[in-house]
């Protein structure tokens, strides 16, 4: 069982982007996701966790948002092949942790 849950936030009018708090077990904001839906062959997941979790925490909640990409792309009818971008999150200077992938399509 996963520790970790996604609310969906507002979409924006005219931007297909669906965004996602990550929050923990407890309720706690763990980090922010960014899906574009395909567009031109490729889904785009963009991933920010905040520095509230552990490695470990990181890494789960890293799984955790591919699963739930599966799950989404499953809905729109496609299956996806990481193409490119970071498997692993960079540290940024604001102390969130980050990671941008593309995904083809298929």
């Amino acid at each position: 069982m996963d520790v970790f849950r996604f609310v969906k936030r507002a979409m924006k009018s005219n931007d297909p982007t669906r965004r996602y708090m990550l929050v923990t077990g407890d309720g706690t904001r763990a980090g922010d996701i960014e899906v574009i839906p395909p567009a031109h062959g490729t889904v785009r997941l963009d991933v920010v966790l905040r520095p509230v979790l552990s490695d470990a925490a990181r890494e789960d909640a890293l799984n955790t948002t591919r699963r739930f990409l599966d799950e989404l792309a499953g809905g729109w009818g496609v299956q996806l092949d990481e193409e490119s971008g970071a498997s692993g999150l960079e540290e940024q200077p604001d102390g969130n942790f980050r990671v941008q992938i593309e995904y083809r399509a298929i």
